[in-house]
């Protein structure tokens, strides 16, 4: 055997010894096989401009088959078209203030937002082209999630050539609402939240600079699709390795395409949350860990 191969062996066998040894490994997460994402320590700078150059030495995830898409809410994989309609592949690295996410989108048609500048809450920022990613920074698998909680989110990063948006968690705390519902094409509703739960459209684009985000992102057109870059600080992480004393982090990500420019998705790609209620549910989310 080569020795080079040692270091990582080595690395692997304490990954292993500490997600046996962590308490947080007993918690429920994302039911399926593939939803732990190993994350490595960013070696070379990054520069948050869309070019994903910088991300060549990242070991990627990539999501292009049918057992991806969402299915609820009127949609599942029956329109789609194969990988060039709609797939993707993710990146992510961390450092001791950020995680760094590197998306490149393939999609064969790109709109521009609709839904996020539309006024009211028959839509929005999920009915537009764009990356959804949901972090549960302390990893405690928190039910419910609301507008100004700093640690367990749901952003959505909506694609656009001229004005990108971004958009933090959706819902709000108002004893007495009854649940709230989505209503089906056929007439049948299915729930959208928790009872006692209101929506209201968050959008943070303007202030995401500033904390508790500290970030930076950006969207560039490719030939295929669209790439997304960003980094972002997680309060209540604990930024270090799992080995090192470090803890899961909560993590997802879906892709939402629309290729009419209006009305409701026509499908939507997704890591871990493939169904129920994941966007209010944080034990849904799959793994992240630092390494």
């Amino acid at each position: 055997m080569s020795t080079r191969r040692w270091p990582q062996i080595a690395m692997v066998f304490l990954l292993v010894c500490a997600c046996l040894m962590t308490p947080e490994a007993s918690l429920a997460s994302s039911p399926y096989s593939w939803a732990t994402y190993y994350a490595p320590k960013r070696t070379t700078a990054i520069t948050i401009d869309g070019d994903l150059s910088d991300w060549e030495s990242v070991r990627g995830f990539k999501m292009d088959q049918e057992k991806f898409f969402f299915v609820g809410q009127g949609m599942s994989s029956k329109s789609w078209g194969g990988p060039r309609d709609l797939s993707a592949t993710f990146k992510v690295v961390w450092d001791e203030q950020y995680i760094y996410v590197a998306v490149h989108v393939v999609d064969d048609k790109v709109n521009e937002p609709f839904g996020s500048l539309a006024s009211g809450m028959d839509t929005g920022s999920w009915d537009d082209d764009g990356v959804e990613l949901m972090f549960d920074n302390d990893g405690s698998n928190m039910s419910h999630y609301y507008i100004g909680d700093p640690m367990h989110h749901e952003f959505h990063f909506v694609y656009s050539a001229n004005h990108p948006l971004v958009f933090d968690n959706f819902w709000k705390y108002q004893e007495g609402a009854p649940q709230p519902m989505f209503a089906l094409p056929n007439g049948e509703k299915e729930p959208l939240a928790f009872a006692n739960e209101v929506m209201a459209k968050h959008e943070i684009t303007r202030v995401f600079a500033n904390p508790p985000y500290n970030g930076a992102f950006a969207f560039r057109r490719t030939a295929d699709g669209y790439n997304l870059e960003l980094r972002m600080s997680l309060p209540g992480a604990l930024m270090k390795p799992l080995h090192d004393s470090g803890r899961f982090i909560g993590f997802d990500i879906a892709i939402n395409d629309n290729d009419e420019g209006k009305g409701p998705l026509k499908q939507q790609l997704h890591w871990s949350g493939m169904n129920d209620l994941y966007w209010r549910d944080c034990s849904f989310f799959g793994k992240l860990i630092l390494y």
